[in-house]
């Protein structure tokens, strides 16, 4: 059974204890008739406000057509009270109406932007409208018609909008609707509603269908707003189509904004707002709509979360506790756990391959890729970037997205690609992200119970042991944002096992993770191990992925290339040809003296990510007029100590010391053309951000085309998203050129090219180079970098882990020793000696 925490409840009881205060007041005739009519209709709109609030503030719908579904719940009163229906009837009818209509448009309009849903509601709004006018045998048209009474089917009584009793109904039900939102708060259904609205491909990954949850979202909202227009017709007395227009419809965001979307006492303060906003405008004197004006940007400007939130942070500022953490036996660092041993090969197989792949448009991201793994097994995954290995993970988590999946995967006996990502949770897999996708605006216990349809004493027994196996259990009732990196990650993890997977599939784990965490890490691997989990496993970080890997699979641009036991994988020639590529014949460099001056200087230079450390120690020396090659796995630190030596990241500590005339420009990683614009907006961008204009600009564009290839030069006006890859590389090097740079820093030039086009950007930037420009190159290949620099820097995990001349014929040995463990020969031998 569900389980309502006392807290929850007392929470859920203020709603239903404040109206039956209120109702008391009213039935001792502390407000005068006016006025009591008035909050009679301040609970009306609390009601309506209700339900718009937290439609967008669990689902993250903006709806326009809730005045439609107030309007069914008052003219089936209205109708139905002249038409002796019952008061149960009337009930059904009006909630079972609007929630179909809602779920209609939750369902049609989820699949869209929000644009599209604000749209397809406002047509429904405008439609209804029109039918409410047209319609006079049933709404009376522009007349309207009477609210009479509604006796009850079951004798409960009757309900009529004569006196005071339509007042002590409304503030009732508005009291019953509180305390049901306040009930639902802590439990499943807001929990998956938020974390499909915030994360939708992680909600699938943990078995929600975010289609299903803004159809149910909108339904039962639509059905709030019908009960609200049932009470709204007994406490007017008369239904006509006057308070059923669009200004409503604005009028109920605004509401929603100044009052908190999202939080219960936020539809108070709406309900409120629009109750008496009238009636304040007319005592200052202006127009409605000029205060209601007013009010709205003084509430953005100043309490941009609302009433209620500012409120409730008053609150905890007042009643703030300091706690002191005392970290638990799950997080303090220990030795790495020997892995349990290989499965027998009679095991059960439990996940099998055949000639598996995926194509984007004309771009095959993995190909003939055929693989097995055992119940109890654990299969490495390594590759470099670009190999496919993160859309291998997504094919079997089937979260590929637009991509075409073709080939055979059975797991446990049955088609895996036949079944929707959302099946594949509860047919036994889980799943981690590179980049730990939690749900932010869910707690930490929060992010592990919503995997649940229904949360159970024994789910949130389990979610606590969970959060303690990693660490995470004093921090259960904090938000993603106040966690840590390491943090995210142990969480992501613990999600993933939450409903104790049979398949594991984790990408990237330990990226990112101090030597606490990643035994950490290490332990809950070996456990799953121990209970018979199969766990398929990408990573950069090879020591630990190797120490925890039963077998190794190599991918190179979407295709296996090896498949071996994890002390053997790396000695097979085509695996570290992948990673290191291929020597070739080294080119022709330009030629330096021995005193050339540093174009730009690195002093002890260590950088963080929110505590993740990405660089450490780093000491580096630009020489002016050469191409040095920054050189390591993917999260070694390349794209940092880029982006530093470009100044446009400061680091955390340590300084960057460069020529007060020096100019720098960077070619990013994945080149970041604006690709709607044409080759020659996109130089004009560039120039626009130098500050060149007017007759230089025509001057550096042409100066800058000459440097393009001819067939470039003759597309100047066509869209950069119609070139190649290795175009777009070749107009991103260009569009950096338009500055003039001096020192020119280019990551991953070759990244997703073809051999020939590697070739000729490579041959690019070597002319560059002979013209007296320093480059910076941060490759991922050891082979490329040691053909076209005058020197190379191996990073290993944020650090130097070796650097020299490619000339010198040991180097080569000592840096690929340094790649893969970041100690080379030399540093081993001084160590042991």
């Amino acid at each position: 059974m569900s389980v309502v925490s006392r807290s929850n409840l007392a929470r859920a009881v203020l709603g239903p204890l404040a109206a039956a205060t209120l109702i008391l007041m009213l039935h001792a005739g502390a407000f005068p008739p006016y006025q009591a009519y008035s909050v009679g209709l301040a609970a009306v709109y609390t009601v309506l406000v209700l339900s718009v609030n937290l439609l967008a503030g669990w689902a993250g719908i903006w709806s326009i057509a809730h005045p439609a579904f107030f309007a069914m719940g008052a003219y089936f009163a209205a109708y139905g009270s002249t038409h002796g229906w019952s008061t149960e009837l009337v009930l059904l009818g009006a909630i079972g109406c609007g929630a179909a209509f809602g779920a209609f448009l939750g369902g049609a309009g989820a699949r869209f932007s929000m644009l599209y849903v604000a749209l397809l509601t406002l047509a429904f709004t405008m439609v209804s409208l029109e039918v409410m006018g047209q319609w006079t045998n049933v709404t009376g048209g522009d007349q309207g018609i009477p609210m009479e009474k509604l006796d009850s089917a079951l004798g409960l009584g009757t309900l009529s909008s004569a006196g005071t009793q339509a007042q002590y109904i409304a503030v009732g039900v508005a009291g019953i609707a509180l305390a049901v939102a306040a009930l639902a708060r802590p439990g499943a259904l807001r929990m998956r509603m938020v974390a499909a609205k915030s994360h939708p491909m992680a909600a699938r990954s943990v078995g929600i269908a975010p289609e299903a949850q803004s159809a149910l979202a909108f339904a039962v909202s639509a059905a709030f707003a019908a009960v609200a227009g049932v009470t709204l017709a007994l406490v007017v007395g008369f239904v006509s189509p006057d308070p059923f227009s669009l200004a409503l419809a604005i009028s109920l965001i605004a509401a929603c904004v100044l009052g908190g979307q999202g939080t219960l006492l936020g539809a108070v303060v709406g309900g409120a707002y629009l109750t008496w906003a009238p009636t304040a405008a007319e005592s200052v004197g202006v127009h409605q709509p000029i205060l209601q004006g007013v009010v709205l940007i003084t509430a953005l400007l100043f309490l941009p979360g609302g009433v209620a939130p500012f409120l409730g942070r008053m609150a905890r500022r007042l009643l703030r506790r300091t706690t002191t953490h005392r970290p638990t036996p799950a997080e303090l660092p220990e030795e790495t756990p020997q892995k349990v041993p290989a499965p027998a090969a009679t095991a059960r197989e439990l996940l099998r391959l055949d000639e598996v792949s995926v194509t984007f448009g004309g771009l095959r991201a993995l190909e003939d890729v055929s693989m097995s793994v055992r119940a109890g097994e654990t299969l490495a995954i390594i590759g470099p970037n670009g190999a496919g290995k993160t859309t291998l993970l997504n094919a079997l988590s089937g979260l590929v997205g637009g991509g075409r999946v073709a080939g055979s995967a059975q797991y446990g006996g049955t088609s895996l690609l036949k079944s929707r990502a959302t099946a594949r949770r509860r047919i036994g897999i889980g799943r981690t992200f590179q980049h730990a996708e939690t749900f932010p605006e869910l707690t930490v216990l929060e992010n592990v119970l919503c995997t649940r349809r229904r949360i159970t004493a024994h789910h949130r027994a389990r979610a606590a042991e969970l959060l303690e196996s990693v660490g995470l259990a004093y921090v259960a009732d904090r938000f993603p944002a106040e966690l840590s990196f390491g943090q995210h990650k142990r969480l992501d993890l613990a999600r993933a096992l939450a409903e104790e997977p049979e398949l594991l599939i984790l990408d990237e784990p330990f990226g990112g993770l101090d030597a606490g965490e990643r035994n950490l890490l290490a332990r809950q691997i070996v456990r799953q191990q121990e209970r018979g989990t199969a766990v398929v496993i990408i990573d950069h970080v090879l020591d630990d992925l190797f120490a925890v890997a039963h077998r190794v699979l190599a991918l190179d641009f979407g295709r296996p290339i090896g498949e071996g036991e994890p002390g053997e994988i790396l000695d097979d020639p085509r695996v570290r040809s992948s990673y290191l590529g291929e020597g070739g014949a080294r080119g022709e460099l330009p030629r330096r003296d021995g005193a050339e001056s540093a174009a730009a200087r690195l002093e002890g230079v260590e950088h963080a990510y929110g505590g993740v450390t990405a660089l450490r120690g780093v000491d580096l020396t630009i020489a002016q007029g050469s191409i040095v090659g920054i050189v390591g796995a993917n999260g070694a630190g390349k794209s940092t100590l880029g982006r530093i030596l470009h100044g446009s990241l400061p680091p955390t500590r340590g300084r960057r010391a460069v020529d007060g005339s020096l100019r720098s420009a960077l070619v990013p990683e994945g080149r970041a053309l604006f690709k709607t614009l044409s080759l020659r907006e996109n130089l004009e961008v560039a120039a626009y951000a130098a500050g060149i204009k007017g007759a230089e600009l025509r001057a550096r564009l042409a100066e800058t085309a000459e440097w393009l290839p001819p067939r470039l030069r003759e597309r100047m006006g066509v869209p950069a998203a119609g070139l190649s890859g290795g175009e777009q590389q070749i107009l991103a090097i260009a569009r950096a050129l338009m500055a003039q740079p001096d020192l020119l820093i280019v990551d991953e030039p070759a990244l997703g090219l073809s051999p020939a086009m590697v070739d000729e950007v490579y041959a690019r930037l070597g002319r560059l180079a002979h013209e007296g420009m320093t480059v910076v190159l941060l490759e991922q290949s050891l082979g490329r970098a040691a053909t076209a620099c005058h020197e190379v820097v191996v990073l290993h995990e944020g650090g130097i882990a070796v650097r020299g001349e490619p000339s010198d014929p040991l180097f080569r040995t000592r840096a690929e020793q340094a790649y893969f463990d970041g100690q080379d020969d030399a540093s081993v031998a001084a160590a042991q000696g």
